[in-house]
């Protein structure tokens, strides 16, 4: 599906933590070391929380925000940007589930600043700067307690 409207692109975001969360949540499910288990656990209710963030935010957002259109529309699918997050399914330490997350907030940071670039009114720029400035936030969150976790 190609996007026209910024309510496309947000439901999509909102999907794509949704798939994150379930991907994260089966790798959790399959390890027998319990700090990788607890990071994959950590990171799937984070990714769970983020998308009902996004249904909270698309449920009370500016209707005419919504309904804007996006110059440029892409075609993007959960498929195609998965692939650039790999399943982590090599990975052997805390460590590589931290880098594995990282690659999957840096896949929407970047996305949100092309749309930020991309916009057609100053509402909708400021709502992907908003998002890629809380995606990065999140980012150095959950690295901080990612660590915490190999301390223990």
């Amino acid at each position: 599906m190609a996007f026209r409207q910024v309510q496309d692109l947000l439901h999509w975001i909102g999907e794509f933590h949704e798939q994150l969360a379930k991907q994260y949540r089966e790798l959790a499910g399959s390890q027998t070391d319990e700090r990788m288990k607890m990071t994959l656990t950590f990171l799937a209710d984070r990714e769970t929380r983020m998308n009902r963030s996004m249904i909270s935010y698309i449920e009370d957002a500016e209707p005419n925000l919504l309904k804007t259109w996006l110059n440029d529309s892409q075609e993007f699918n959960h498929t195609g940007a998965l692939a650039r997050i790999p399943e982590c399914l090599g990975c052997t330490s805390v460590q590589d589930i931290r880098t594995n997350a990282s690659t999957a907030h840096q896949t929407l940071i970047d996305m949100y600043r092309l749309r930020a670039e991309l916009a057609a009114i100053p509402e909708e720029s400021e709502l992907f700067e908003r998002l890629a400035q809380n995606q990065e936030t999140e980012a150095k969150l959950q690295s901080r307690d990612i660590a915490r976790l190999e301390i223990y």
